[in-house]
């Protein structure tokens, strides 16, 4: 009996075991990532990822899971027996590569044979065959000077043959193993940097363990005796199944103008605003510009009385006036008293002295991340966006092939001797000739000249030019700006429908919840259209930085929510305050709203895949957060102890169901990311912050559905709690690693503290207290039950 004992307790802690590890390999994995931050990339490869003891923890993983596998007889389960292999084969792949692959670079000059390959592991190594470049350019985007693309042409040569290629971003040339990969070039473009890598083992050995979980997670899903297809088939959710297995496969002011005129009537800006330009590397009109211009300079699409395109030309055609418009916000008590901003905000005027010295260069210092130095830098950076304007840097309107290449010219640049008289005379001194028309109120001659200048636009660069569908389009996006309304619906009714759930009678209420469902579908399709305009002007989806990844995840939480509405009416309200709240980021700024031509390592197809696969995966464990934190609020305000028991055992069904298809999605989506890093750059994983943040949340979420081995998992209370809690991994993988820890995958600078320390602090007190209240009462609701 005492044997019997013995063995069982060591059994039970054999299976304890490999998650016991898991979870000291997500402490260090955590840890590391700050290590990182503090002491550099090189220290936290050299003493962590790349040290012996690191690798020889997952080598005991692999071999516990090995051995469970085998215990717990999961041959007899093959989608699941295979799930877990696929992470052993993944292990095995990376432990290949670390041992066996070579990794450096090879920088290429023009017509100049090479055979050194530099290393970091061993220095300079020989090639066995010599690598020349032939030739090296730069593809642009058409009629822009944004890069579309950084191209090599190389040819190799050794004793079996002579071979011709082509390098670049996203396309690779491999040669005898050797795989080659666009990095940097000189400025003379008479040098090519090449990553190289040789990986002949663990490339295949980690992708066949990429398919092999692609496709074992999918039989998971679909396997009739699995644990997901019984749990959508639980008694508790009566018909909801049908709807949950669709889900598995699953992604104006007045024309006038006041007395003081600040700038032209509504119809001139209007016809200045349709003119072409250069900006931020795609040609858009004037008007775009002027958007960005008056939002960067106001923080608002508009002046008062003034359209973007009059504040604009406000600046541009009378910067006499407007230098004594107050318009800067002036909040430290130091800067307002130097820039003499009495009404707490200063005019253009105010940032120099009589002799023309600029007041803010003192309080300038590059080193120092006080709240007065970010307002100086926030300062100095409108002031120089107006003085760029002011000397003519920024219109960029007149094409002109230069060179044989399109190029958009100013009017106060150096030209070409090779331009053609007339048209240097015409980019000279045509907006000289509008501008003197506009002062003599001479509007007809103005718009005279403005056509003569469309006209030039037309004749030089007709090939190249947008449509004038795609101009109205653009601008339509610009005015409808669908994100700065919908959070505050979205929110708003969100919060209504939160609150009717806790309301019986209106719960009850069908024309309530199909009113809900109208206007979230409603929402959605505003949302949708929003996104198509997007994908249309900027020529690829909206999924190159985090403005745009914000709208990917609102318009999955409300798509869930409309598949999921119709049987499950509690789900409503996360549709609505999920959808609202990432809305919300994104038009709170912390993102960019500007439509960018892709930089070259982005336009790939895996991309898409990549963020799609992650941002809906994000979206079912908002869902799950979600879900977890009504079930708590619940829990504190039911009276009737056996329906709420009922109520948490279904939430915690729901949100397993949800669990399934979200680390699903979330694990393909970091393999077809590891793809896509491999095919830009020559490694498939690289200990980004951001990589291993995604891991983090995949090996966190995963300990949720093993609750035979995990019991604490059994207890609903304890379920929901993890389920707020484990969204804080979500949170930090987003917004932690982009705004504080960096990296490649960052979508923006590091966050600066303040009062954003104190809003953390603030929430994580709010939070604890609510899971003590909530399992307060829990405790009693099962005491008394």
């Amino acid at each position: 009996m005492n044997k019997n004992f013995r063995f069982s307790t060591f059994n039970f802690q054999l299976k304890k075991l490999p998650f016991l590890l898991l979870g000291l390999l997500v402490t260090v994995m955590a840890i590391a990532t700050f290590v990182e931050k503090s002491k550099g990339t090189d220290f936290a490869y050299q003493y962590i990822y790349g040290s012996w003891w690191f690798t020889f923890l997952w080598a005991i993983l692999s071999g516990l899971s090995i051995v469970m596998i085998l215990k717990r007889k999961l041959h007899k389960n093959i989608p699941l027996c295979l799930l877990h292999l696929s992470f052993v084969v993944i292990l095995i792949g990376a432990f290949f590569t670390k041992i066996s692959s070579v990794n450096g670079y090879v920088v290429l000059e023009k017509n100049q044979a090479c055979q050194s390959l530099q290393t970091q592991k061993e220095g300079i190594t020989h090639l066995p065959f010599e690598i020349c470049l032939d030739s090296f350019y730069v593809a642009f985007y058409p009629g822009t000077d944004s890069p579309a693309d950084y191209v090599s042409h190389i040819h190799i040569k050794d004793e079996k043959a002579n071979v011709n290629g082509v390098v670049s971003m996203n396309h690779i040339f491999s040669y005898r193993g050797y795989r080659f990969y666009q990095t940097s070039f000189e400025d003379d473009f008479q040098t090519s940097v090449l990553s190289v890598n040789r990986d002949v083992w663990g490339i295949p050995i980690t992708y066949s363990g990429y398919a092999l979980f692609m496709l074992s997670g999918l039989l998971c899903l679909l396997a009739p005796k699995g644990n997901f297809r019984r749990l959508i088939s639980h008694p508790l959710l009566k018909k909801v199944s049908v709807i949950l297995l669709f889900l598995a496969p699953l992604t104006l002011f007045a024309n006038t103008l006041t007395k003081d005129s600040l700038t032209t009537n509504r119809e001139q800006a209007k016809a200045f605003g349709n003119l072409w330009m250069l900006n931020n590397g795609r040609i858009t009109s004037v008007a775009v510009f002027a958007h960005d211009f008056t939002l960067k300079l106001t923080g608002k699409p508009s002046f008062k009385y003034l359209d973007a395109n009059q504040f604009l030309m406000g600046f541009l055609f009378f910067p006499e006036k407007w230098q004594q418009v107050a318009l800067f916000e002036i909040e430290d008590p130091i800067l307002k008293k130097e820039l003499n901003a009495t009404t707490e905000k200063a005019a253009l005027v105010d940032f120099y002295n009589a002799d023309g010295t600029y007041k803010l260069a003192k309080y300038r210092n590059p080193n120092s991340k006080s709240a007065q130095q970010k307002e100086v830098e926030k300062l100095n950076e409108k002031v120089q966006l107006i003085n760029m304007l002011h000397n003519g840097n920024l219109l960029q309107i007149y094409p002109q092939k230069v060179s044989g290449q399109l190029r958009w010219l100013t009017p106060t640049q150096t030209l070409s001797s090779t331009i053609a008289d007339s048209n240097v005379w015409f980019i000279r001194y045509s907006l000289l000739e509008y501008y003197q028309a506009l002062k003599k109120n001479n509007h007809p001659k103005a718009l005279e000249i403005l056509n003569s200048i469309k006209d030039f636009q037309t004749a030089n660069a007709k090939e190249v030019l947008p449509s004038e569908f795609h101009q109205k389009a653009e601008l339509f996006y610009l005015k409808a700006n669908i994100t700065s309304w919908l959070f505050k619906i979205n929110l708003t009714i969100g919060i209504l429908c939160l609150l009717s759930i806790f309301v019986p009678k209106i719960q009850k209420l069908k024309i309530l919840n199909r009113l809900f469902r109208t206007i979230l579908l409603l929402s959605f399709l505003a949302l949708t259209l929003s996104i198509v305009l997007r994908t249309y002007l900027s020529g690829y989806l909206p999924l190159s930085n985090g403005y745009e990844t914000m709208m990917i995840i609102a318009w999955c939480a409300m798509l869930v929510s409309l598949i999921f509405a119709r049987k499950v009416t509690e789900i409503l309200p996360f549709g609505f305050l999920l959808s609202g709240c990432s809305l919300l980021v994104a038009h709170l700024g912390m993102m960019n709203p500007e439509i960018t031509p892709l930089v070259p390592v982005l336009s790939s197809p895996l991309l898409s895949i990549h963020v799609s696969l992650i941002m809906l995966s994000y979206t079912l464990l908002g869902f799950i957060a979600l879900n977890s934190i009504i079930s708590i609020a619940q829990i504190l305000f039911s009276k009737d102890k056996q329906k709420i028991l009922l109520l948490l055992e279904r939430n915690k069904i729901y949100s397993t169901i949800c669990l399934y298809p979200a680390l699903f999605l979330l694990g393909a989506g970091i393999f077809v990311g590891a793809i896509w890093a491999n095919i830009s750059w020559g490694r498939y994983w690289g200990w980004d912050p951001k990589e291993v943040w995604a891991l983090i949340t995949f090996l966190i979420y995963s300990f949720a559905l093993h609750e035979k081995i995990i019991k604490p998992f059994k207890n609903i209370f304890f379920f929901h709690t993890f389920g707020i809690i484990a969204f804080l991994s979500v949170l930090m993988t987003y917004f932690g690693v982009n705004f504080f820890l960096g990296g490649m995958h960052s979508y923006a600078g590091e966050i600066h503290f303040g009062s954003t320390t104190l809003i953390l602090v603030l929430s994580f007190v709010l939070l604890t207290a609510f899971l003590i209240a909530g399992y307060v009462k829990f405790k009693r609701i099962i005491s008394s039950s």
